[in-house]
């Protein structure tokens, strides 16, 4: 199991379960990071994580990400972002 914060740009990630407390894991999971989402990493910096979820970008902060456990499912091992659509 390992955090979503802990993945780099292009893997792919399954969404196990949340931590946080109930208000935080709410809204994560009105965002789509709900158990069995397949979420694209597409970007990193220094305070945020750029996802797909579905069909959104979404921004979120590293701290929040280190409450989003999972499995990753592919790992991009040219560590950069492939441009096709799909997963």
């Amino acid at each position: 199991m390992v955090k979503l914060s802990e993945c780099n740009v292009g893997d792919l990630f399954s969404v196990k379960y949340l931590d946080g407390t109930d208000e935080e894991k709410r809204h994560l999971k009105d965002m789509g990071f709900v158990p069995s989402a397949i979420i694209r990493i597409v970007n990193i910096n220094q305070e945020n994580i750029i996802v797909q979820v579905f069909d959104s970008r979404i921004a979120i902060n590293k701290e929040i990400s280190d409450n989003i456990n999972g499995t990753i499912v592919k790992i991009n091992k040219r560590k950069t972002l492939s441009l096709h659509k799909g997963f």
